[in-house]
């Protein structure tokens, strides 16, 4: 006799795995191999709106220009509007409803968001600097390439001219 009896459940969707582990976040299974890139990009231009506009509009401080946050809030509507059945599925869905990019000041303020924010806040306040963008594994590849060699140039010496009396 085993030990341990192991019981066999039946498989569960991946919708009721989200709503059982309270975890709004996209976990495996919820998207296609080529719906996800685009669900990744939505989720974290999503979760940079939000903690950057609580940043903005709360704590009265910055840690990413306006022009910054303009780009990834246009980049963002861009992808709700080309991928709304995608968008519809990715974290914070109902608050980005119809969201045009413009501002971030109506944008929910729960507990994840404001954590973080602080988060951030104390690490740029010890460090002096932050890191405000994000590399996704396919594209740090390409960065950690070898360096092309590069062709090692002879100094050449200065010509020296002589003064005569003529």
């Amino acid at each position: 006799m085993p030990l341990f009896s192991v019981k066999q459940t039946p498989a569960v969707k991946t919708s009721e795995v989200r709503i059982q582990t309270n975890n709004p976040f996209i976990q495996e299974g919820m998207f296609t191999a080529s719906e996800l890139p685009i669900a990744e990009l939505i989720q974290r231009r999503r979760l940079q709106m939000l903690i950057h506009s609580y940043i903005y509009y709360e704590l009265n401080d910055n840690l990413i220009s306006d022009s910054q946050f303009d780009a990834w809030g246009r980049e963002l509507a861009k992808l709700q509007r080309e991928h709304p059945d995608i968008a519809s599925r990715v974290c914070y869905a109902e608050a980005f409803k119809d969201w045009d990019g413009t501002t971030g000041f109506h944008l929910p303020r729960d507990a994840w968001v404001v954590r973080k924010a602080h988060q951030l806040i104390s690490i740029n306040h010890r460090t002096g600097k932050i890191a405000t963008s994000w590399t996704p594994p396919s594209e740090c590849k390409a960065k950690t390439q070898k360096p092309k060699e590069v062709k090692k140039v002879e100094k050449q010496q200065p010509k020296l001219f002589r003064l005569t009396g003529r």
